[in-house]
């Protein structure tokens, strides 16, 4: 089967034949990648945060990881990322309404594993 290509939140995205038939798939793989949950917590704690108290608060989780994992989340449009002209240069990440929505979700996983699992 092949690979087709699509546009989402202006990032070319190529889907799988899983991921057209449940569309929950392609979210589902980023957040399951090592960080990602621990650092949408940590976004959903503080509202706005530079990227060296992400990276103390998350520690030992690499730079080049946490970099890596927030421009996912970016592309994905559950991180906004604001920088400041200024002098040292300073950038700020905080959740987007589609990222605080998202968190939502996590509160009612949260009671079925309690209750379940």
């Amino acid at each position: 089967m092949g690979i087709k290509t699509m546009i989402v939140s202006e990032c070319k995205v190529k889907l799988r034949p899983m991921e057209k038939s449940c569309p929950a798939t392609r979210i589902l793989n980023y957040l399951g990648k090592k960080w990602t949950l621990h650092l949408l917590k940590e976004l959903c704690t503080l509202e706005a945060v530079r990227f060296s108290e992400l990276a103390g608060n998350m520690s030992p989780i690499s730079p080049r990881t946490l970099s890596k994992r927030l421009k996912e989340l970016e592309k994905l449009g559950l991180v906004a990322r604001k920088k400041f002209n200024e002098i040292p240069p300073r950038v700020e990440y905080s959740l987007t309404g589609h990222g605080r929505e998202l968190i939502k979700c996590f509160k009612y996983l949260d009671r079925w594993v309690k209750k379940f699992g």
